[in-house]
């Protein structure tokens, strides 16, 4: 069988021509299979809950969704696509799957978690599209549980095999070379492109510091098309050279464990062949406002947790783990007020 070489020095020879011949860049596909995730752990770059009105709006071919009859205690859920509700979730929420045909006639699922929020019912995606390709595990998450799964800086993507999601990304590391990526609608078909610009290493872990493990660490370009999650990046990740920014991270110690976003942080640049190493973490400040009503009572506000490069920790968990306050009176010593902090 001949080359795409010999091929072109071929005809070069046949016509006299002292030329070169282009080869296009190598793609590889791969199909994705739909997975139902009863227990969702996934980290995910900004989790979004969907109050449900009338219908749970996963477009089919019946319709614009799956309809729905709402009460305070319960709701039930057309799951197969036919206009009338044949589940009920009670409580608190509970788990469903959602099945029907697409537009096109091919049957697909889609699988949601429902929980009560106050007075309203509402529902996250709880399914993922998963498949292999250059032979790495990839997965999709719809993180704004609208049915679309390629929809770049928006939902939500894992590379390898870890629970630690980053945006979809238009450019993918996969072991040590940088990919174009592109994804279908119906998330079920992936290609790769090599990708060709500059290229220098983000390293996130080499300059955190903390007594915690760092489980999720997503930085995403400044137009947020291009996104990876560093935390398993132990000597840097290979990166597309231009400006990124902090998006969320989360760390833990045990059974303690907080998470955190972008707070003051500034943007980072990468440069084409150097390394660009994220000083960040601990030790953390703290701060707060607060007023005197008298000189006996001060009213101390709800304070906010800074890191080495000022992203913010919030969310600590267990809240008896956070860190303890100790408001003194500044001229007898005498403690005012005393207490911890667990959430934003």
């Amino acid at each position: 069988m001949n080359t795409l070489s010999q091929v072109c020095l071929g005809l070069l020879a046949a016509v006299g021509f002292s030329t070169i011949c282009a080869a296009t860049p190598q793609q590889e596909s791969a199909n994705l299979k739909f997975k139902s995730v009863k227990k969702w752990d996934t980290l995910l770059p900004e989790e979004t809950w969907s109050t449900i009105a009338f219908h749970i709006p996963i477009a089919h071919a019946g319709g614009e969704g799956f309809v729905v009859k709402n009460s305070a205690y319960s709701l039930e859920v057309d799951t197969d696509g036919n206009g009338k509700p044949d589940d009920k979730i009670k409580g608190q929420g509970g788990f469903a799957v959602l099945k029907a045909k697409d537009k096109d006639g091919r049957v697909f699922q889609y699988a949601i978690r429902v929980r009560k929020e106050q007075d309203d019912w509402q529902y996250a995606s709880s399914g993922i599209m998963t498949g292999k390709i250059h032979g790495v595990p990839i997965t999709l998450i719809d993180q704004n549980n609208n049915g679309v799964w390629n929809e770049i800086g928006t939902d939500a993507m894992i590379v390898g095999k870890t629970k630690a999601a980053s945006y979809l990304s238009r450019i993918v590391n996969l072991k040590g070379q940088l990919f174009l990526l592109d994804v279908n609608e119906a998330g079920n078909q992936m290609s790769l492109t090599p990708y060709e610009g500059d290229a220098g290493t983000l390293n996130a872990l080499a300059g955190y510091r903390s007594k915690g493990k760092l489980l999720q660490a997503v930085f995403s370009s400044k137009d947020g098309k291009v996104s990876f999650d560093l935390a398993n990046a132990k000597n840097g990740l290979l990166v597309p050279a231009m400006e990124y920014k902090f998006v969320r991270g989360f760390a833990e110690k045990g059974s303690e464990r907080v998470w955190i976003r972008r707070g003051f942080m500034r943007g980072v640049t990468v440069k084409a062949n150097q390394e660009k190493v994220v000083k960040w973490g601990g030790p953390l400040r703290m701060e707060f406002d607060y007023f005197r009503n008298s000189k006996e009572q001060v009213t101390v506000n709800l304070p906010t947790f800074y890191g080495n490069a000022d992203e913010e920790y919030y969310d600590f968990f267990p809240g008896g783990k956070s860190p303890s306050i100790v408001v003194t009176d500044k001229e007898t010593g005498k403690e005012i007020w005393s207490g911890k902090f667990c959430e934003s």
